[in-house]
């Protein structure tokens, strides 16, 4: 696979993500917007779970079958117990 390629497979919001987690771990942002800042994030997160709602095709989900939500239900189990799992042995549970 090229580079050119590979680029193109990574979402630019998670690329943003990534830039500013390390600007926040550098000290750049200062910790009065944290506030404001953690405000308009849950408004974004928000707003494109929306997006992503209001754009799906009910009548494809329905002739897909159940496969695809077993499999969101196996991959959301997985995910929220690997992450209570490293919660619960880090401490921060």
């Amino acid at each position: 696979m090229s580079p050119r390629r590979a680029v193109k497979l990574v979402p630019w919001f998670l690329i943003g993500f990534v830039l500013v987690a390390a600007v926040n771990s550098c000290g750049i942002i200062p910790a009065g917007a944290h506030s404001s800042l953690e405000h308009s994030s849950v408004f974004l997160v928000s707003v494109a779970l929306s997006a992503i709602g209001l754009s799906t095709n009910v009548a494809a989900l329905r002739k897909a079958g159940a496969r695809p939500l077993i499999l969101g239900a196996v991959l959301w189990t997985t995910v929220a117990t690997a992450s209570l799992g490293l919660q619960a042995l880090t401490g921060t549970l």
